[in-house]
């Protein structure tokens, strides 16, 4: 089909669904604990995406498609010219580099000199969408700079963006706070949203308060109804919309919280799986969900008393078991991006 995407809720036809490193990616590496224990996760993140693709493709006839995890190598210098990097960022979260806005296919680029490269693992599938007649843009390359901060004059002047800090709500778009506004969560950058504004003029764009990727914040279920872990995010627009407000209960250890972002240190890697695992268990539940459509939706948190509070709605979750999601720090939302979903532009606020 060609692209169609105007909300987060309407019935799903077709998905990007994405996939981690080869699972011998680290062969390469000298110490053997390390490489056999990240072949475990790479292993077991591949089973859990490839059992997500399977429920999507048979329980509710949407057609999947993955990428093509296997053109980087890792451990090996990787450059554009002017800057280099041995790790390139595998193909797990599509939602933060593409994403499907009413008709039109969009790319971006993050200030991170691993992802420069990272929308080429799609790019066939965008090839076909295109073939299909669809709208496909992308943001003109930028000047990465590695270690330097949204806030910095050489980043903020430029067009960076993540498609994870957009949801969609028929003619309008909600969007979370870029790094040169939220130093501390945000993502992005005003010109990256002026950027988006320009190239989708269909749409109406509404800034949520907060920075961060908004679909960890505010989770739109159906028209009228969202979910989220603060009552304060809710935008103006969305005041008078039901919300199913989430109970943070995640209590994860200090050292993992200050040092999750460093995924491939030995140390971290060893410690995660022997002590810190456990954290990520079937209780802890989060907003970063995907729906099916207006009564289905799919989450990876299976505590009954938080599922309650979407059966009370007359929603049904279906919980799917993510078990790194933690070490790659994102949810079922973020693994995924859908590309088609009934409906037209409609004013739902």
């Amino acid at each position: 089909m060609k692209i169609n995407c105007w909300t987060e809720w309407g019935k799903l036809r077709e998905v990007l669904v994405g996939s981690t490193y080869p699972v011998d990616a680290f062969d390469y590496h000298k110490d053997p604990e390390f490489r056999d224990n990240m072949k475990r996760i790479l292993t077991e993140t591949q089973e859990d995406l490839d059992t997500l693709a399977k429920l999507l493709t048979d329980e509710f006839d949407v057609k999947v498609h993955r990428p093509n995890n296997a053109l980087f190598k890792v451990g090996e210098e990787h450059t554009n010219g002017y800057f280099k990097y041995a790790y390139p960022n595998h193909p797990l979260m599509p939602r933060d580099t593409i994403g499907a806005f009413g008709d039109t296919l969009v790319q971006v680029y993050t200030n991170t000199d691993s992802r420069y490269f990272e929308n080429i693992t799609w790019y066939d599938q965008c090839m076909e969408y295109f073939d299909q007649g669809s709208n496909w843009i992308s943001m003109p390359s930028p000047l990465v700079m590695s270690g330097k901060k949204y806030a910095d004059a050489k980043i903020s002047s430029q067009a960076f963006q993540h498609t994870a800090n957009f949801i969609k709500c028929g003619k309008d778009i909600f969007y979370s706070l870029p790094g040169d506004i939220d130093f501390q969560r945000g993502r992005g950058t005003k010109n990256g949203v002026a950027w988006f504004k320009r190239h989708l003029p269909d749409f109406d764009f509404n800034a949520v308060n907060i920075g961060g990727h908004v679909d960890g914040k505010i989770a739109l279920l159906r028209p009228g109804l969202l979910a989220t872990w603060n009552k304060n995010w809710i935008p103006q627009k969305l005041a008078m919309w039901d919300a199913i407000e989430i109970p943070d209960n995640a209590n994860f250890p200090d050292d993992f919280i200050k040092t999750k972002k460093k995924r491939y240190y030995g140390e971290y890697v060893k410690k995660y799986l022997e002590n810190w695992i456990g954290y990520a268990d079937e209780s802890v539940f989060d907003v970063n969900v995907l729906s099916v459509d207006e009564q289905r939706v799919i989450v990876t948190g299976n505590d009954p008393k938080i599922l309650r509070l979407f059966e009370n709605k007359g929603l049904t979750p279906i919980f799917w078991k993510f078990r790194h999601q933690y070490f790659w720090d994102g949810g079922i939302h973020c693994v995924t991006a859908d590309m088609v979903r009934d409906g037209g532009i409609e004013n739902y606020c």
